[in-house]
């Protein structure tokens, strides 16, 4: 899933400037079946101001690499996909 990984240093944290690769948010790629990729990512706090932002970017990036994505947020307490 490089080529995943590779997208995602795309995705930039608005508060930081620094790319979701860099900052070790990114847990986990998985094909989970054909053409679906799971992205799991950490944001720095659970109740980061930015979730909803990066969890809509990250599945942005994969998808435009034409798989569909499912996007966790590990950790978040502010809901699920936007």
């Amino acid at each position: 899933m490089k080529e995943v990984l590779e997208a995602l240093r795309e995705v930039i944290d608005p508060h930081t400037g620094l790319d979701i690769v860099s900052m070790n948010m990114v847990k986990s790629i998985e094909e989970v079946s054909k053409g679906k990729i799971k992205v799991v990512i950490k944001p720095t706090s659970p109740f980061c101001p930015v979730g909803s932002f990066l969890l809509q970017a990250v599945k942005e990036k994969v998808e435009a690499l034409g798989y569909e994505a499912q996007v966790e947020l590990e950790g978040y307490l502010f809901g699920g996909e936007p």
